[in-house]
């Protein structure tokens, strides 16, 4: 208990999200340096957006490892959170240094994704293990965390425009480094969830069983239809837009894109800190509800001149994350205690399983019909998760 009493609760929370933002800086990382590899490799908006999907498929192929195998429940969380932080810097490093072409690229960003299933879900494990009550406000903190990390690869890219692009593919880089190693070092093990389970692979589909943890995991399905989808494309949503009304994109776009899904943080604090008040499954209705109303208002909001085109857009980037770390809280109480790590990671997998559809179909009407109306096509995912999510209000009034 020595080690336990040594932290506080309040900075292990502190500590496991600043290490989750600093090593998922890798997440979006090909997706930040998109634009310019579309000219240098000259690229069509269709393949480019495979740097994004490619990761994607990484995720949910390390996640459904990560859960087959229980390596969350049955390993340390934080070691299995260093090695996967210190893989993620050696993969994302290898795209940037070894990459000529897209097909190359591809591996290295496959590879990077298959890392992060043991940062993103298992960060939220190394939470939970710290608080027996409150869980949503504190995923809150570190989802708002992972906002800002997946957000932070545009940033080095608006501040650094004349730094070559794989020197800044090593920052993200260091930055996963650094995430890990003060996990592994500084963040001991929680009071909480310390039973280690006996190995059971189809722990990882009987969890959904469970009817409440199958209807959180419903909303949660909805709004991943919708959110990486819009994170990955406003850009070029946001630059269509800018380019049919004579402006130019280029330089304004990666801090634009910044703004878009880092603004999401406050979004996951302020979401987090009302599910005090609430609960967690009012929260995440309402935002599924707000994410609703702009994708179906999405094709006015591309013809409205930039002092409203912008602002919609942030405020879309924060109802759309919103409901994220609220959907985490539920999964984590609604599922058996002892494969808590099991039930996130799979949650996720599947959940990033269906943005390789969105991203893909979003991209692919998004040349064939045009940008302004392709964020149309994604209201059938907030509707569904807003569906299931009511569905849980109605059986409790909190979980």
């Amino acid at each position: 208990m020595k080690n336990i009493k040594s932290v506080s609760p309040g900075q292990a929370l502190i500590l496991v999200s600043t290490s989750v933002f600093l090593s998922t800086s890798t997440w979006f990382s090909g997706t930040a340096a998109t634009p310019l590899l579309r000219r240098l490799w000259d690229l069509t908006d269709f393949q480019a957006s495979w740097l994004t999907v490619s990761v994607q498929i990484g995720f949910i192929v390390g996640t459904f490892l990560y859960a087959v195998l229980n390596l969350p429940d049955l390993f340390p969380a934080r070691r299995v959170f260093f090695f996967s932080a210190f893989l993620g810097a050696v993969f994302n490093a290898g795209f940037a240094w070894l990459s000529e072409g897209l097909e190359i690229a591809l591996v290295f960003r496959f590879l990077t994704g298959i890392t992060l299933a043991g940062v993103y879900p298992v960060g939220m494990k190394i939470i939970a293990q710290w608080f027996r009550s409150g869980l949503g406000w504190r995923l809150g903190v570190m989802i708002g965390a992972l906002t800002l990390g997946t957000a932070s690869p545009y940033f080095l890219f608006a501040v650094g425009a004349h730094i070559d692009w794989r020197t800044l593919m090593l920052a993200a880089s260091l930055l996963s480094l650094t995430g890990g190693l003060i996990v592994l070092f500084g963040v001991p093990r929680g009071p909480y969830l310390r039973d280690t389970p006996r190995f059971n692979p189809r722990m990882a589909f009987k969890i959904f069983t469970f009817r409440k943890f199958r209807l959180q995991a419903l909303g949660y399905f909805g709004h991943m239809w919708e959110l990486y989808a819009f994170w990955s494309l406003s850009g070029l949503y946001l630059g269509a837009s800018l380019t049919q009304k004579g402006n130019s994109p280029e330089v304004s776009l990666p801090l634009l894109s910044f703004l878009i899904i880092g603004g999401g943080a406050v979004g996951c604090v302020l979401g987090g800190r009302l599910s005090r008040l609430v609960g967690e499954q009012h929260v995440a209705f309402y935002s599924l509800a707000a994410s609703g109303v702009f994708c179906a208002l999405s094709v006015f909001v591309f013809d409205a001149p930039p002092f409203i085109l912008f602002p919609a857009l942030i405020i879309w980037g924060l109802a759309v994350i919103a409901d994220s770390p609220q959907f985490s809280a539920l999964a984590a109480v609604t599922c058996p205690p002892e494969y808590t790590g099991t039930a996130l990671t799979i949650q996720n997998g599947i959940g990033f399983a269906i943005t390789v559809v969105s991203i893909q179909l979003t991209a692919w009407l998004g040349q064939t019909i045009g940008w302004q109306w392709t964020f149309l096509f994604l209201t059938p995912g907030p509707i569904l998760g807003a569906w299931a999510t009511f569905r849980l209000i109605k059986i409790g009034k909190k979980v």
